[in-house]
């Protein structure tokens, strides 16, 4: 049993969410608090969302002598940006972790699963993601007239594919035209060139950033298909927004995309091959069929993934400290 100082069962609070969306964490926020309504009124877990709160809570977690649970929601830009050494200062936090404070490790797909459990004796766990939540969202699908309607919804980054869709919006045929909507992870790089590209070119839209879950789904209600080009992913939620509103996506094939990309039968390609792909891939998508893509999302929707952690929560209580 996990046991605290009054000999009570653990229960579980949450580190902030720097870095991330409490908004797309409702399933982690529902589960924390089904489990703890079972459990003595003792928080002594702590669950820390993303690499970079896993980083930030170390010192905290080691001189505290804290239990805790690292929620990776992906791998982050250390291990997927900075080649070898970002890999090796990644897998030197899961070993600090794994020698003392953490209890368990939860992850969003098979493929970080298995990186993790080759760095740690601790158990890893798996969900279906984070857990789209769809409150808030709407299908009034606007009928295409002319050009094939691309979409490109992200934060914008090198990771993000931002440079690949920079180079095709640049050459972008007259048969296609593509709306952008977004701001960049840092400065405006991004935002700068592709509001300069959109005043000269009557085929690119540049909206900023969205306001609001409403105008999340205009945005996907006007596009024929999405893109998602990226580097690395947990559960990808822009995806599976899309996929929510039933729209075709091109992807990378990459950890977190690739699984999508099968399920709902839509091309993932190399990150390289990706502007050539704009062109010569999207115009046969659009008449895909996606009447049973809700069914298909139902293991990734937020109630899904709160009862998957539900499950994950409880065991680790009970199972306790080492």
């Amino acid at each position: 049993m996990a046991l605290g100082d009054d000999n009570t069962i653990m229960s579980f609070s949450i580190f902030n969410f720097e870095n991330t969306h409490s908004f797309h964490r409702k399933a982690l926020l529902n589960a924390v608090e089904k489990v703890n309504s079972t459990l003595p009124p003792h928080k002594d877990i702590v669950i820390i969302v993303s690499t970079k709160n896993m980083i930030k809570c170390l010192p905290m977690m080691l001189f505290r002598k804290r239990s805790c649970v690292v929620n990776l929601i992906g791998l982050g830009r250390l291990y997927s940006d900075y080649g070898w050494i970002g890999r090796l200062i990644f897998n030197c936090f899961i070993w600090l972790y794994s020698a003392w404070p953490a209890l368990a490790f939860i992850v969003e797909h098979e493929t970080d699963r298995r990186i993790i459990q080759k760095l740690t004796p601790i158990p890893v766990y798996k969900t279906h993601g984070s857990g789209l939540d769809a409150s808030g969202f709407h299908i009034a699908k606007i009928p295409r007239a002319g050009r094939i309607r691309l979409g490109y919804l992200s934060r914008f980054h090198p990771s993000k594919g931002s440079e690949e869709i920079l180079e095709s919006i640049k050459t972008l045929p007259d048969s296609h035209e593509i709306i952008i909507a977004g701001w960049d992870i840092g400065g405006a790089k991004f935002e700068d060139a592709y509001r300069q590209v959109a005043s000269t070119k009557d085929n690119v839209t540049f909206l900023g950033r969205l306001d609001g879950r409403s105008a999340v789904s205009d945005f996907f209600n006007n596009i024929d298909c999405f893109l998602c080009p990226t580097v690395r992913e947990g559960g990808c939620i822009a995806l599976q927004e899309a996929i929510w509103h039933r729209v075709p996506f091109l992807t990378t094939s990459v950890p977190g995309c690739d699984i999508l990309a099968e399920r709902f039968q839509c091309p993932a390609v190399a990150l390289n091959d990706y502007p050539d792909a704009i062109q010569t891939k999207t115009a046969s998508m659009i008449d895909q069929d996606t009447s049973d893509w809700h069914d298909l999302l139902t293991p990734f929707l937020s109630p899904s993934v709160e009862q998957e952690l539900v499950t994950i929560l409880s065991e680790i209580a009970h199972n306790g400290r080492r």
